[in-house]
């Protein structure tokens, strides 16, 4: 177990025994920012039983996942257990694909998440365009901490509260959908939630995503090839899109009782959210 000091949030990295390039990637990352983490061995295909598999092999869920990404979420959930049984109320989970800004250690400092009341706090960038809230926090003079309004898939960077990390462990829904849905899109049940947050910009992004200079190798995926490969070619069903179409209905919704009262919210537009070296 590792020791964390008293004036840092837990942190730890999921990463697949087989996966030592990835390992030292982040380790050497840890070490050049002076971030003590603790590695969570991920789950293997193996350790896959076909009880949890059951919700995939059922033609009415939307979001049926592989064997490799069903244990991409167990993986988080061993994180989150993790977390749980040392009593941490709060704890940032990574992947072992995170490229880390010099800007990741201001956000662990405990009193942050404490003070905020943080559920969730995304930490990385997918580029992709999304509404903010009103910014609650500035944070080392040039990040802002806003309210989560809108989908950001990704799950490589992310601080959990105690609270959110056993919602979700209880709920049958994760077992139907990736953690990056189930935390952070609107097939989820979580957006929007007053204690979801975003850092703008963001000191984290995904190494497929990273647009400086990166290791070849350790850029390689096993999961994204596992997902394009179940994917290639394969129609969506009416019924998956029917669904899919009553899930925007059913969030948008709610996302209008939530930013009604809010005039600050309500005239945010969807933007894409920079990485750090980007700004």
């Amino acid at each position: 177990m590792t020791a964390f000091p008293a004036n840092q949030l837990p942190v730890y990295y999921i990463n697949l025994a087989s996966r030592t390039d990835r390992r030292q990637f982040m380790e050497t990352q840890f070490a050049r920012l002076g971030i003590a983490a603790e590695r969570i061995d991920a789950v293997t295909t193996a350790e896959v039983g076909e009880t949890r598999m059951a919700p995939h092999t059922d033609p009415r869920n939307p979001w049926a996942m592989t064997q490799v990404e069903v244990a991409c979420v167990m993986s988080h959930e061993k994180a989150w257990r993790r977390m749980l049984d040392n009593a941490q109320p709060f704890a940032l989970i990574l992947e072992d694909d995170a490229v880390l800004g010099d800007g990741l250690p201001a956000f662990l400092d405990p009193a942050l998440s404490r003070d905020l009341r943080i559920d969730l706090l995304k930490l990385e960038t997918m580029y992709e365009r999304v509404r903010l809230g009103r910014a609650v926090r500035q944070v080392a003079g040039r990040f802002g901490i806003h309210q989560l309004l809108a989908s950001h898939m990704g799950g490589a960077a992310y601080v959990i509260s105690t609270a959110m990390a056993r919602r979700a462990l209880a709920d049958p829904a994760l077992r139907r959908m990736s953690v990056d849905r189930y935390l952070f899109s609107r097939g989820g049940p979580v957006i929007p939630a007053r204690g979801l947050y975003q850092a703008n910009p963001a000191p984290v992004v995904q190494l497929e995503f990273y647009r400086g200079d990166k290791p070849a190798d350790a850029e390689r995926s096993d999961l994204k090839q596992d997902r394009d490969g179940h994917n290639a070619g394969v129609p969506r069903p009416f019924s998956h899109r029917w669904r899919d179409s009553l899930s925007r209905v059913t969030y948008t919704l709610r996302l209008i009782a939530y930013i009604l009262p809010d005039p600050v919210a309500r005239r945010q537009k969807r933007r894409e959210i920079p990485h750090e070296s980007d700004v």
